[in-house]
């Protein structure tokens, strides 16, 4: 049942049209706000009257939360957008695809679902007085969940900006702790007895339970990964998709012009060159990079060109609103490791530490990638440098892309560019595009983008 729920639950988030705005999403800031604040009242309410029945409400919060951010993980890491993207600071995307939305590959969301799945058993046992020392595991398990909380608000405030739903899990963590403790208290036996009776008695189904909700979620997650892919079972039509989802490869809309200067990684003479327009404080672009270089090294008949487009009012003439401070520092940045042959060297480290980019971290970044820093820092504050940026951000504009990453690719159909609508957790279907295009099988047809600016 819950596999069936969470797959549902997937497949709607991916059914909302991949490249909409936040503005179509999302909810205003003290709705989102109240609904999670409600949702925490409601629990400390339960605790309050019978600390076992909020242990169990709040797992079971938890539960449908933890479900939420793994199904809004993957639609963002697929190009959708959450609901909660209210602002610059209020946004559940930039932490949500962040490299530490993940362990081993795998959103930590789930385990999280896993961790709830786990504590409301434990209550349910204590309830049903299977246990009188499962409120000792319990409070171990509270007090590791506080622990981690705390490191992961650490990186939403590194990050900037803070996911609401992230934070409601953060405060129903602190109210199991609070229902734990109390249940403790009431307890016959002292906490190290009933931990050691506990961890005999409770802790294997409790683990049992935890892991079995959490390889549903992670099956769940993987069968949509391969309902991307062709012949994967995802809703595709043949003949003008070539067996891929309707909507991946888009004729430009303007027109895509090099100048020569872009960084190259691989093979210079490589039969595919993909083009990809990035800002260095963008976070589907952070987790892009690593990506595109696996990519890279799996296909060496693929190049990749760089340029810069920096979401920022500051140097970008074409944004109405500021997004990312530090980004039109980190692309002058850029250019001048370009210059020093540092590029990928400096880009790679700036990716890796978005949360890092002021002149004085990217400096520090600069150095350790072997760089001239006097030479360096003096190009990052010259002329040179910000007409270099400009001359990509007009790029951007004349080829009217609508947001970064934006990627392009020739040498599939002929000499023509196109763009690929993809994202982040998009690896495989670009895989899979390429070796369609080496075996001269059927290509999708590219499509026509939407007018631009989107009337």
């Amino acid at each position: 049942m819950l596999g069936t729920l969470l797959l549902a639950l997937v497949r709607a988030g991916n059914a909302a049209e991949p490249n909409a705005g936040a503005a179509n999403a999302e909810l205003p800031a003290p709705v989102l706000i109240g609904g999670a604040v409600l949702v925490a009242a409601v629990v400390a309410i339960l605790l309050a009257r019978k600390a076992v029945d909020g242990m169990l409400a709040a797992s079971a919060a938890g539960a449908i939360t933890a479900m939420y951010l793994t199904v809004q993980h993957f639609v963002a890491m697929h190009g959708g957008s959450s609901i909660c993207n209210v602002s610059a600071i209020i946004n559940c995307d930039k932490v949500n695809t962040s490299p530490h939305s993940e362990l081993f590959g795998t959103p930590i969301s789930l385990f999280g679902l896993g961790f709830y799945a786990g504590m409301g058993y434990l209550a349910y046992r204590s309830r049903a007085g299977r246990t009188q020392t499962a409120p000792a595991l319990m409070l171990v398990g509270a007090c590791s969940a506080i622990g981690y909380d705390i490191f992961l608000a650490w990186i939403s405030y590194k990050l900037g900006a803070i996911c609401v739903f992230c934070a409601l899990s953060w405060a129903l963590n602190l109210l199991l702790l609070v229902g734990a403790a109390r249940l403790v208290a009431e307890m016959e036996a002292d906490f190290l007895t009933a931990l050691g009776k506990s961890l005999v008695g409770d802790a294997g189904p409790a683990v049992i339970m935890g892991m079995s909700v959490f390889l549903i979620g992670v099956l769940v997650v993987k069968q949509q990964e391969a309902a991307q892919l062709p012949g994967g079972g995802g809703d595709t039509a043949s003949g003008e998709t070539g067996g891929f989802r309707p909507g991946l490869v888009e004729n430009v809309r303007g027109v895509l012009t090099l100048d020569g200067t872009e960084p190259v990684r691989g093979d210079p003479a490589a039969r595919f060159t993909i083009v990809e327009f990035a800002d260095f404080e963008c976070p589907h672009c952070g987790a892009f990079a690593p990506i595109l270089k696996k990519l890279l090294s799996e296909n060496h008949d693929v190049k990749l060109l760089f340029k810069n487009y920096p979401l920022s009012m500051t140097c970008n003439p074409h944004m109405d609103r500021p997004m990312h401070p530090n980004a039109c520092g980190a692309a002058a940045a850029a250019e001048c490791a370009r210059i020093q042959g540092r590029f990928w060297e400096l880009s790679e480290a700036m990716f890796d530490n978005q949360e890092y980019l002021s002149p004085q971290d990217i400096s520090y970044m600069a150095k350790r990638a072997g760089l001239d820093v006097p030479a360096f820092e003096e190009c990052v504050a010259s002329a040179a440098a910000a007409d270099a940026v400009k001359a990509d951000l007009d790029a951007g504009w004349r080829a009217q892309i609508d947001g970064t990453p934006a990627l392009f690719i020739h040498g599939a159909y002929g000499d023509k560019w196109v763009r690929l609508e993809v994202s982040p957790g998009d690896k495989d279907v670009i895989t899979a595009f390429l070796d369609t295009a080496r075996t001269g099988k059927p290509l999708p047809v590219p499509v026509d983008p939407e007018p631009w600016p989107a009337e």
